[in-house]
């Protein structure tokens, strides 16, 4: 468990029980048992603050959930009654918490894999994807915005509350009203942070042809997450902004603004501006629970749809 970040909402809560479980998984602790005991004692603490039957943990998570089976059985077992009673647990009830860490945590991490995998045939959707709006279209307006929650109120959001609102706003998006009039497209990404707590990153594509202003454009759809959809507790990024494509610009790597077709040098960047919500080594910002098994991190709007000229 880290000792310097603020743990006070899931998304923290959950990537530190993670690292917790990883460094038992390296043996970290095995010449320091009072410091793991500490560290279980928090992390059991914190964990039963933040945990919902209902929701769908990551491997790893759940190698936490089958250590606090074993630490209330080894408590019965003392008489203990309150988890603050960890820290009176003898050598061989330490060793068995660590062997049995130890053990699930070499089937768990397969998470990453399954990550890093996932992320690889995402890379190919999309790349699919971009290919066929960028030769549909002469030019296209790519706005990149990244919404999440401010920091002093992720304790009041868990992963169904940002689901949630994501859903609305994707809905708001389908309408093509407002910030979204001339909208052709959307790639968004849901992630996990232990500052930034759930956050998504979001690209729209517009028709070139029908809207322009890129940065107005960004600050409307981040206003709009912020005021419309979240009551002032979400925090928005607008990467249109003219100093932040001014730092890409000035190395010819900006891939956000206007895009035109018969411009090579716009396409190839705005190619790797869209690959960054597919990264493959983002291993640290995937979800670690999910409303449902199936509940989706990433996601492409459809282009094959009837009201799209020419299809």
């Amino acid at each position: 468990m880290s000792q310097n970040s603020p743990l006070v909402n899931e998304s923290s809560i959950l990537i530190s029980i993670e690292d917790f479980l990883i460094s038992i998984s390296h043996e970290q602790f095995v010449d320091d048992h009072n410091e793991f005991k500490r560290e279980l004692l928090e992390a059991v603490v914190l964990f039963k603050q933040i945990y919902r039957f209902d929701l769908s943990y990551s491997r790893i998570i759940n190698v936490f959930k089958r250590v606090i089976i074993l630490v209330d059985y080894i408590m019965e077992k003392l008489d203990f009654h309150i988890y603050a009673d960890i820290l009176r647990f003898e050598l061989n009830h330490i060793f068995y918490i660590q062997g049995m860490i130890e053990h699930e945590m070499k089937s768990a991490v397969q998470d990453i894999h399954k990550f890093k995998y996932q992320e690889r045939k995402n890379q190919i959707k999309l790349e699919g994807y971009l290919n066929k709006i960028l030769n549909h279209y002469s030019r296209l307006l790519f706005v990149r915005v990244d919404v999440g929650i401010f920091q002093e109120h992720q304790s009041n959001w868990d992963v169904e509350d940002v689901h949630r609102a994501l859903e609305i706003l994707r809905n708001r998006m389908s309408n093509k009203d407002t910030c979204f009039r001339g909208l052709q497209g959307c790639v968004w990404a849901f992630e996990q942070g232990v500052k930034k707590g759930y956050h998504c990153h979001l690209l729209l594509i517009y028709d070139g042809n029908m809207r322009d202003g890129d940065e107005w454009l960004g600050e409307e759809v981040g206003l709009y997450w912020q005021q419309c959809i979240t009551n002032h507790q979400g925090s928005y990024y607008n990467c249109n902004r003219t100093e932040n494509k001014e730092k890409f610009e000035v190395n010819d790597l900006l891939g956000i603004g206007m895009i035109h077709r018969n411009q090579p040098k716009q396409v190839e960047n705005a190619f790797r501006a869209g690959m960054y919500l597919v990264n493959p080594n983002k291993v640290e910002q995937r979800l670690r629970a999910k409303t449902s098994p199936n509940m989706k991190s990433f996601g492409i709007s459809q282009f094959d749809v009837e009201w799209r000229r020419g299809i």
